[in-house]
């Protein structure tokens, strides 16, 4: 799936089952999450309360496209390359340490129609 002059290769996301990828990190007294499948940010001062935040709008983003029957579209609108690279870096360094302390994480969450109330 091409987004601008980026190919990111991930499966097809639908109303019935997908995968979302989430980053939560700091910029300088801030933390930034971003739900990369779905293009959607928050900020805030509390790493844990933002990955909450960017897990309740993901959660409220996919309720809103399966109950509205919107476009699978909408499941598959990825964020910006600056955020995919942050992302990849993340994620290489939580498969290369042994998760030493850190306040960049990454978490992917497959969800499916069913177990989406569960997902946040």
């Amino acid at each position: 799936m091409y987004n601008g002059n980026m190919k990111i290769k991930r499966p097809l996301n639908t109303k019935k089952e997908g995968m979302v990828e989430i980053l939560v990190y700091k910029e300088k007294n801030v933390f930034v999450g971003v739900c990369l499948t779905f293009d959607i940010v928050e900020e805030g001062n509390d790493a844990l309360a933002v990955l909450k935040s960017i897990k309740e709008a993901v959660q409220l983003h996919l309720n809103t496209v399966i109950k509205n029957n919107m476009s699978d579209n909408l499941l598959n609108r990825y964020a910006p390359l600056e955020y995919w690279e942050k992302y990849f870096e993340a994620t290489k360094k939580i498969q290369a340490a042994s998760l030493k302390k850190s306040t960049n994480f990454a978490i992917v969450s497959p969800y499916q129609r069913s177990l989406i109330s569960e997902f946040a």
